[in-house]
């Protein structure tokens, strides 16, 4: 069977078992308290979180497609390896809450070094070199196995979960990066990885059907950091290095504000969330986040700011596309 042809039929699948799976799972969730408040509409309405366990599960469906006609390339099962971890890891997050309540914390930290360990898996699938657009090779040996990639990988995950803010926002984000990523591995002709992003494609298309405005679901850090790790490991795995540094510039930049504001203010007390005026515009705290910005110097609805979100990654998706 066509290449192809196989490949459309995992996003398919997993599309479908995505469809087919969100809505048991959503009423399971509420019935056990899994529950988070949609901050941004009057009222501020209770919606199941822990999505990322649906598109888990139907990511599963597709691969498991993919291995029963015998098309998955062995690199995959690796992979897959890996993002079990991130996904266990982000599952054990929201039901545990490793990062803590502190603004910098112990469990913070331990959170941001133990899936610098996940990678290993990886390392003889790897190139250790990074392509840039000028044809100029860094060649870093070890130093790109024990530094680079593990880190490269850890950033992209935790960058998607910040990104995280409004309804749809990382789902809706991380299906432009890796459609796009698609279109340029299909042109180097080596493949294999899409036998990874279709599947994927499929579940998070699916998950972004009930959580894009009115979210009937939220990923939770489950979601967010699967959805950033395939990001980080498709990078890696296809030397897609640079062309994903640039396509996530909104991403980057949105860490960057926030990290500024936490230093520059270090004794103010940090507002996590907004408010919802009468006519449904958000009323941001300040505008030192990404997504509090256009909000806070315009009259925006969430949803017109999530949209405005979504420009940017396509526009820094294109710019690498061109780039690169």
């Amino acid at each position: 069977m066509d290449a192809g042809v196989i490949l459309t039929l995992s996003i398919t699948i997993s599309y479908i078992a995505g469809v087919v799976l969100f809505s048991p799972l959503l009423k399971k969730l509420k019935q056990k308290g899994f529950i988070g408040r949609d901050m941004y509409k009057p009222g501020y309405p209770p919606v199941p979180e822990m999505g990322g366990i649906g598109i888990a599960f139907a990511f599963i469906i597709g691969v498991l497609f993919l291995m029963s006609i015998g098309e998955m390339p062995f690199p995959i099962y690796p992979a897959l390896f890996v993002l079990l971890f991130y996904f266990i890891f982000g599952l054990l997050d929201d039901l545990l809450g490793i990062g803590g309540d502190e603004e910098v914390s112990h469990d913070k930290i331990v959170k941001i070094i133990i899936p610098l360990f996940f990678i290993f898996p990886l390392y003889q699938y790897v190139n250790t070199h990074i392509p840039f657009p000028t044809g100029y090779v860094l060649e870093l040996g070890v130093i790109y196995l024990l530094v680079v990639m593990p880190f490269y990988v850890m950033v992209s995950a935790n960058l998607m979960n910040m990104f995280s803010y409004y309804n749809g926002q990382s789902a809706g984000s991380t299906l432009i990066l890796l459609s796009a990523a698609s279109l340029k591995i299909y042109q180097t002709g080596d493949i294999d990885m899409l036998y990874l992003i279709f599947p994927f494609l499929g579940a998070t298309l699916s998950f972004l059907s009930y959580n894009l405005q009115p979210a009937g679901v939220f990923p939770g850090d489950s979601g967010d950091l699967l959805m950033g790790a395939v990001i980080g490991i498709t990078a890696i795995m296809s030397n897609l290095e640079v062309f994903f540094f640039i396509a996530m510039i909104p991403l980057t930049v949105n860490f960057l504000m926030v990290a500024y504001w936490f230093l520059r203010d270090k004794e103010q007390t940090k507002a996590k969330f907004g408010d919802v005026r009468e006519d449904g515009t958000i009323e941001a705290p300040n505008p030192h986040t990404l997504m509090w910005f256009f909000p806070y110097h315009m009259r925006l609805t969430e949803k017109q700011t999530t949209f405005i979100m979504f420009f940017l990654v396509l526009c820094s998706t294109l710019a690498a596309f061109y780039i690169c």
